[in-house]
C-alpha cells in the first residue's frame, strides 16, 4: 500500500467566483512538509476553468465533481470528460452518495463513468457507503460488496475508493476507527479477491476536519480523506494539509 496521501477537498455547490479566487490564493500559498500529500481540489463546473489559471504553478492538483459517462451527446446539463481533462483535472469524483440519491445514478451508471474517466487517462475516486438503517440493521458489508461489485471495473492498475458513510456527511457523527479500519480492511481484501486489482487508495470522507484527521489517518491506516464542510474554511483546511 502507497504511503501517499490523498487530501480531497469537495467544495460541492459552494463558494462564488470572488470566495473561490480568495480560498485559492490563500491554498496555494501553504507549505506542505510532507511531500507524501497530495493536495486535490474539485471546485464546481463554473470555476474550473478560473481556478486552473491560479494552480497551474502550484503544487495542486485539480478534480471534477463528476462527469458523463458518454464523451458527448445530447445530455442538457451534464459535463463532458473532454472539458474536464481540457481545464486540467487529474481526478473526478464518481458515485458520490448525493448524485447516487438526487441524481438516481445506479451502480452500473457510475461504472461506465469509472471506464470513461481511465480510459482518458485521468483517476476516478469512486464513493462508496451505506445509509443509517442499512449500518443499524448490520447490512452495511452487503451494501458496500454490492457497490463495489457493480461499481468498480475490473483489473485496474490501480483503483481509489472513499468511503463515505452516508449517515455521517454533513452530521458531525464519525465512525470510531476501528469501524473505518474495519471498512478498509474489508473493502481492500474484496477489492483484490473479487476485482483482481492489488493497489488500491482508500480514503475515508464524512465529517472529517482538522481535530480528527490525526487518529483517523494515524489508527485506521487510510490512504487520505475525502473532505467536504472543512474544505472550505481556510483555517481548517490548512491544519489538515499540515497536520504531519
Amino acid at each position: 500500500m502507497s504511503q501517499v496521501k490523498l487530501i480531497v477537498s469537495n467544495w460541492k455547490m459552494n463558494l462564488n467566483i470572488s470566495q473561490a479566487r480568495i480560498l485559492t490564493k490563500k491554498l496555494v500559498k501553504i507549505q506542505i512538509k510532507n511531500n507524501l500529500i497530495k493536495n486535490i481540489i474539485c471546485p464546481q463546473f463554473i470555476l474550473l476553468p478560473i481556478i486552473s489559471k491560479f494552480v497551474k504553478e502550484s503544487d495542486i492538483l485539480l478534480g471534477a465533481q463528476d462527469c458523463h459517462y458518454k464523451k458527448f451527446g445530447a445530455y442538457t446539463g451534464d459535463t463532458s470528460i473532454e472539458l474536464i481533462k481540457e481545464v486540467g483535472c487529474k481526478y473526478v469524483i464518481i458515485g458520490h452518495s448525493e448524485r447516487r440519491k438526487e441524481h438516481h445514478e445506479t451502480s452500473n451508471i457510475i461504472r461506465e463513468k469509472a471506464k470513461l474517466v481511465i480510459s482518458e487517462k485521468l483517476k476516478p475516486n469512486i464513493c462508496i457507503g451505506e445509509s443509517f438503517n442499512e449500518r443499524k440493521n448490520n447490512k452495511y458489508l452487503q451494501i458496500l460488496e454490492e457497490q463495489i461489485n457493480a461499481g468498480i471495473p475490473n483489473n485496474l492498475n490501480e483503483v481509489i475508493i472513499a468511503y463515505e458513510p452516508i449517515w455521517s456527511i454533513g452530521s458531525g457523527l464519525v465512525p470510531t476507527v476501528e469501524k473505518i479500519k474495519e471498512i478498509k480492511n474489508f473493502t481492500c481484501d474484496f477489492v483484490l479477491k473479487s476485482k483482481n486489482i492489488s493497489k488500491i487508495y482508500f480514503l475515508y470522507g464524512g465529517s472529517v476536519n482538522s481535530k480528527n484527521i490525526s487518529d483517523i489517518f494515524k489508527f485506521s491506516g487510510v490512504d487520505g480523506a475525502l473532505i467536504g464542510g472543512s474544505s472550505l474554511i481556510f483555517e481548517e483546511i490548512n491544519k489538515i494539509l499540515t497536520f504531519s
